[in-house]
């Protein structure tokens, strides 16, 4: 018989993560906090339920949520998964969140005698809906091993990387080189429009050498027609540094590319671009250019 899967956070990946559960005969039973985003997911067959009615009949129960926050109220609040569900059960959590926070929940759980994962993924709205996201897990390997036989309809490579904490260190590293790519990919369009090159070419050239990447592959074109929406929101990918910040100041160590690139996109939310996906980092090279590479977008 196959498990109860609860599924809480139905967002752009969450949805599609669930789908290819769906799509793999699971019997999921989901919640967002906006009900109307889980009602594709209910049109498949999936019921309705809250997070306590989801804890207390679900034998895995996974959240995708946005912040540390939500994360927090939804697993360790009065109406969350730890004081609804039972012993032996398991929580897989594929929110960006914390290494702390994952470690401090961990703790929790094991009093409870419950089983839990931090499982962080990336790959982006993409990934997600072609099954293909890289999923890094922190956490036992006994219960490890029982997600990925679930995972697998969605993740294209799942590691364990460590203890609790690991996966989301893991997704920190992760996004510092993202941050990277994304600083390179704005620059290196500024430079080429600035010297009279044909981006388009520019970028269908490169993305064969040394310096291709799925930032290029991908938000590159989207840079070039002057498309800004979301595959990832700038205000997310901001939470996301802001977090890796936090785990550098503890570790005392200094990453100053990181530090720009932080305070380049919270420059995009002074300008009420938050809610744009991350390609939009080229506006504020723009702006400090007072040149335009691609078409405005409104």
């Amino acid at each position: 018989m196959m498990m109860k899967i609860g599924w809480i956070g139905t967002g752009i990946m969450g949805k599609a993560m669930a789908e290819h559960l769906v799509k793999a005969g699971y019997s999921l039973t989901v919640f967002n906090r906006t009900a109307s985003k889980a009602d594709s997911l209910v049109s498949l067959g999936c019921k309705y339920a809250s997070v306590a009615e989801i804890a207390s009949s679900s034998d895995i129960i996974f959240t995708m949520v946005g912040f540390p926050s939500d994360l927090e109220e939804v697993i360790l609040g009065p109406e969350g998964v730890l004081n609804n569900t039972r012993p032996g059960a398991l929580i897989v959590d594929h929110t960006t969140s914390s290494p702390s926070l994952a470690q401090q929940i961990s703790e929790l759980c094991e009093k409870r005698e419950v089983h839990v994962l931090d499982a962080p993924v990336s790959g982006g709205e993409v990934g997600a809906k072609e099954g293909k996201l890289a999923v890094m897990v922190g956490g036992n390997p006994d219960a490890f091993n029982v997600a990925k036989e679930v995972m697998k309809h969605y993740g294209a490579n799942i590691q364990l990387m460590g203890s609790s904490g690991a996966g989301q260190h893991t997704k920190m590293t992760n996004q510092i080189v993202i941050a990277g790519n994304m600083i390179g990919l704005v620059e290196g369009l500024t430079y080429a429009v600035k010297a009279g090159l044909d981006a388009s070419k520019v970028i269908e050239l490169i993305s064969t050498g040394a310096a291709q990447s799925a930032c290029m592959r991908v938000l590159g074109p989207c840079i070039l027609k002057g498309d800004l929406e979301p595959k990832f929101y700038v205000e997310h990918f901001i939470k996301d540094l802001g977090l890796a910040l936090e785990e550098c100041r503890r570790m005392h160590i200094s990453l100053p590319g990181l530090a720009l690139v932080n305070q380049l996109y919270i420059s995009l939310l002074a300008h009420g671009e938050g809610r744009k996906g991350t390609q939009a980092l080229i506006r504020a090279l723009e702006r400090l250019n007072s040149m335009t590479v691609s078409p405005s977008s409104g």
